[in-house]
């Protein structure tokens, strides 16, 4: 059964779902709900739901967490609702400001707070900056960016913020396994051809760059703006926009009846008998909860040794 939740209300009992998925995802996007209903009765007009209204969704013990309205729909006695765990104003409005004397941390804090969220931290480095122009962007990819650049992500989930660091993710113990049998469908993608051998940055007096332990010759060049205060900032950034860059070099996905333990950003060990050279530890990317169908796609990238 679906529970659905408006406005801190169960009304599963007064509507009747037609579709409904759940997009989760360990960093650069807020998750995603999409919920088309029928409303022959026009009920969901007759409550005129709001842009920033609160929905979720649960599945047996998977849950959606508190998410927001960003997209309402009426069409054809169909009315579809699009939703997101981030407000729409943290992903949508631009804003301009200069960040002095600064940590990561604080900057996630403020972000949160100016957007009614928890903030929560796990293992992220916190070198002070001197200067940070945040320059018609909104917060939220702003704060992604910034992350990204010391080897971190950031999630929303349940009404919190949560930045984290990469690798002590990874670095996790796997607590499950998961076993792909003869009747689950997978794809895997090994894309070595767009491995980057090193990465080069300048800005103004500054500049850094770092290179990997791979035979390739491409060069990562980062065109977007960064705000850099001196040549070891320059050099730490390349090192991590580096290894963002070549981490998905094996990815893959693979289906499974919904799994409400798993969620992106968790490390699992793969146990495939088909292609055996793919098992070990894996991290989830993405997962696509099919409450309709009771079915999940899972994402993933394999764990590479540094």
């Amino acid at each position: 059964m679906i529970n659905l939740y408006y406005q801190g209300v169960d009304i599963h009992d007064d509507i009747a779902i037609d579709t409904i998925y759940h997009d989760m995802y360990a960093a650069d996007h807020a998750d995603t709900l999409y919920l088309r209903l029928n409303d022959a009765g026009n009920l969901w007009d007759s409550w005129n739901p709001q842009i920033g209204d609160e929905i979720a969704a649960e599945y047996g013990d998977a849950k959606t967490g508190k998410m927001y309205i960003t997209e309402c729909s009426p069409e054809n006695g169909l009315y579809t609702i699009r939703a997101s765990s981030a407000p729409l104003s943290a992903i949508s409005d631009l804003n301009n400001k200069a960040w002095q004397k600064v940590k990561l941390t604080q900057i996630g804090q403020e972000v949160a707070g100016r957007h009614g969220l928890e903030f929560k931290n796990y293992g992220s480095p916190d070198y002070l900056y001197t200067y940070i122009l945040q320059s018609n962007k909104a917060d939220l990819p702003f704060l992604s960016h910034r992350a990204a650049l010391e080897g971190c992500s950031v999630i929303c989930y349940d009404g919190a913020l949560i930045l984290y660091a990469d690798q002590e993710m990874e670095n996790e113990t796997p607590l499950e396994s998961i076993y792909i049998d003869s009747d689950t469908d997978y794809t895997y993608k090994d894309s070595r051809s767009k491995l980057y051998g090193s990465c080069e940055i300048e800005r103004g007096n500054y500049s850094g760059n770092f290179k990997a332990e791979n035979e390739s010759n491409r060069v990562l060049i980062p065109k977007e703006d960064i705000s850099i205060g001196s040549n070891e900032e320059a050099e730490r950034f390349a090192m991590n926009l580096l290894r963002k860059a070549n981490q998905n070099v094996y990815s893959g996905y693979f289906y499974s009846p919904i799994l409400p333990e798993y969620a992106p950003a968790s490390v699992v060990e793969l146990d495939n008998d088909r292609a055996p050279s793919w098992n070990g530890k894996i991290f989830i990317t993405h997962i696509r909860n099919d409450y309709g169908k009771g079915k999940s796609k899972i994402f993933f990238r394999k764990i590479m040794e540094e």
